[in-house]
């Protein structure tokens, strides 16, 4: 066997995003209705209300004409009634420029701190004449068609305090947003937009020095250091100059971007999701200003019907319009480029290409790094400076590079709150000396976990080192594939088309228990030991023991029939499925120190199961999953079977014994609702409580034995 290791600076490209069988689209997934009314009392409205009128008279770009400064967006309480309920939320005015201002109205964005609207948690109401109206619900609409995750966006008609007025609903970029479409919640990047807030002269400094610098824009993500680390080398590759080559999709992103929605591909609007695990972007629609220039579109193209007709019936409801000739014929022109591009969704490819960074950014990263070896520390005076952040040598740090001197004057570390605040706060500064001093980010200085790929077929491979393997672009049958795993950091990555293969997987390396922590995932964002990504099944068995990760098996993005799943022995979770569409002939789970099996996102249809040992559930079903079980066994366990979420749990047939709880059914998360599970034959002994489930939630039996 003849292993290859990749660099952390190699590119790993995937010609797809993912896998999606769920879905026509990701819209199709919420339920946002066509009115929203808020009820603020007159304190509240006050506020909000003089807050409008001083942005309104007040002015600070270019010389004071047209913007909005920050200081007039701070959040007010407010509920949004519904009719069963209201929900507590905060509201604030929102947009960079005054067309944003029609007094009593502005654009508001909305935060749900403790609940969600619908499932979604923080959203904006636009003016519609900010975003050019039904245009930007047409365009969200066509890109989620042409499956690139897009923001739910639709019409609707606000009651603000008595004031009504039709608005651009469109959600925020969140976790939420983020698993609707399929994919694990990450860093999401835009760029910092401080430049809005420069005089003339400071404009000139900046464009003298390095100054390309983004920002996270779902900072929710800052949860710990591991997460910190993943957005600092996303905020380093992005600085790349070959960043289009990260960029999932990009040339024809850009390209129908630049017929349509110039606007939309302005530095300060485009926004990039990370994908740690192939150190790819992918691109997220942002503010495009859409218009139809006259003769752009062919309208000749021909789309079949099915999809015509699945559009038209979409953007009804979301504008409560009918599509116009002019979005037809673009539709029609754009969605035919879009299936000429023959994607294969299950191919990756390897570039092998050293970053190759600006030159400023490379010699500001040589300043930084030589003053830290010479100097580190030292006190000294700091006057006109532009401040960068990033992480070294896993510290955080702050430098000022004075720019009277050009060099580095003062280097400091900061905590890990300071540092989350200065990559997150767009257009935030400090005065020194007069000059507008912002955090220009860097990223990270550090090497991430590097990937080694496995290149020849074989039956046994061994994974001895502090590296990610991958054994991708596989399209295998009838083989024996095992993996012995002897080094407790080691993770491996499968890829494939896979029929009648045996899979297996065995630890031999003494665990010493104290590298374990609380974060569920590495710094590529790896939950398993074993990481099933885009791959399809056709009778294909699975078996492992001795796993130490999060999840001993996690397989995502996936689809196709397992024969069977056996895995004994694991430290968390043993098997751990997400945005999936699998059909499992067997599973057998045995002593799991906390859930045997976790299904989460997907399709799954479960023709046997026998779980043993659960330390905490047996079967968990999850955010929106759909678990058809044919026949269940599950002994010694916290709890049997857990649907929550908004789950959906058939179950024809479970025999349960020493349980704390047999059956449980709730809401856990605030974006989904309660969960339903349906038994049809039921016996359950040696338990403490036999149904445990909200008042959100069903647990219907309909015989017990």
């Amino acid at each position: 066997m003849r292993l290859i290791s990749l660099s952390i600076k190699v590119l790993l490209i995937i010609n797809f995003i993912f896998i999606s069988n769920l879905s026509a689209n990701s819209f199709q997934n919420l339920s946002i209705p066509r009115s929203i009314e808020f009820n603020l009392n007159n304190y509240e409205y006050n506020r909000y209300l003089r807050r409008g009128m001083r942005a309104y008279v007040d002015s600070e770009i270019n010389g004071g004409k047209g913007n909005i400064k920050k200081k007039y967006k701070k959040w007010v309480n407010a509920n949004i009634i519904l009719e069963d309920k209201s929900i507590k939320a905060k509201v604030r005015i929102m947009g960079d420029w005054k067309d944003h201002l029609q007094l009593p109205l502005t654009s508001l964005k909305v935060k749900i701190p403790n609940d969600s609207y619908y499932g979604v948690t923080r959203f904006n109401l636009y003016l519609p004449h900010t975003r050019k109206g039904e245009n930007e619900v047409f365009w969200s609409l066509m890109l989620s068609y042409l499956k690139f995750p897009v923001l739910y966006t639709r019409m609707v008609d606000v009651n603000f305090n008595g004031n009504r007025y039709r608005a651009i609903f469109q959600e925020d970029a969140t976790k939420e947003f983020l698993e609707r479409n399929y994919i694990t919640e990450t860093v999401i990047l835009k760029k910092n937009d401080f430049w809005f807030y420069l005089n003339k002269s400071e404009t000139d400094i900046y464009d003298k020095n390095f100054s390309s610098s983004f920002v996270i824009d779902n900072n929710n993500f800052l949860k710990n250091d591991t997460s910190s680390f993943i957005a600092s080398e996303a905020i380093a590759y992005v600085s790349d100059t070959k960043l289009k080559e990260r960029v999932l999709n990009e040339e024809f992103f850009v390209k129908i971007m630049k017929d349509y929605s110039k606007h939309g591909l302005v530095d300060t609007n485009r926004k990039y999701i990370y994908l740690p695990f192939k150190k790819m972007f992918i691109p997220l629609y942002y503010d495009g200003n859409i218009e139809f220039p006259p003769n752009k579109a062919k309208c000749n193209k021909k789309v079949d019907k099915k999809i015509l007709d699945g559009l038209k019936k979409d953007y009804l409801i979301l504008s409560s319009k009918k599509l116009s000739p002019i979005q037809l014929c673009v539709f029609q022109d754009i969605y035919s480029q879009y299936l000429e591009l023959k994607y294969d969704s299950s191919s990756y490819k390897f570039i092998k290409q050293d970053s190759v960074y600006e030159d400023q950014y490379s010699n500001i990263k040589e300043k930084i790094i030589n003053f830290l070896i010479k100097r580190g520390d030292k006190e000294s005076k700091i006057s006109k400076s532009i401040i960068y952040t990033f992480l070294y040598n896993n510290d955080y740090y702050k430098c000022f590079l004075d720019i009277s001197t050009n060099a580095i004057s003062k280097c400091e570390k900061i905590n890990f709150n300071e540092y989350s605040k200065l990559i997150s706060q767009s257009g935030s500064r400090i005065k020194l000396d007069n000059f507008s001093a912002f955090p220009i980010n860097l990223g990270s200085f550090d090497n991430n976990i590097p990937f080694v790929e496995l290149l020849k077929d074989g039956q046994e491979f061994v994974l001895d080192d502090e590296a990610t393997y991958l054994f991708i672009n596989k399209q295998i049958k009838d083989e024996s594939i095992k993996f012995i795993f002897k080094n407790s950091k080691s993770k491996l990555i499968i890829n494939g088309t896979f029929e009648n293969i045996n899979f297996s997987f065995d630890k031999d390396f003494e665990d010493k228990g104290s590298e374990h922590t609380n974060i569920r995932y590495d710094k590529n964002l790896l939950t398993g030991c074993i990481n099933f990504f885009e791959s399809k099944f056709n009778n294909v068995n699975i078996t492992g023991k001795n796993m130490t990760c999060e999840d001993s098996v996690n397989i995502k993005n996936s689809k196709g029939q397992i024969n069977s799943i056996n895995i004994e022995n694991s430290l968390y979770d043993a098997v751990d499925l997400d945005f999936s569409n699998l059909k499992i002939k067997s599973l057998n789970i045995k002593d799991a120190k906390n859930d045997c099996v976790d299904f989460s996102f997907g399709n799954y249809d479960i023709t046997k199961a026998v779980v043993s040992k659960c330390g905490d559930k047996g079967l968990s079903v999850g955010e929106k999953s759909k678990a058809n079980l044919k026949n269940v066994l599950i002994t010694e366990s916290k709890i049997g079977v857990a649907s929550k979420d908004s789950s959906v749990t058939t179950i024809d047939q479970i025999s349960m014994n020493k349980l704390e709880i047999c059956l449980s059914a709730y809401k856990k998360k605030k974006e989904f609702g309660g969960s339903k599970m349906r038994v049809k034959r039921f016996s359950c002994n040696n338990f403490y409580k036999k149904i445990d489930k909200d008042n959100l939630s069903d647990i219907f039996v309909e015989n017990e034995i």
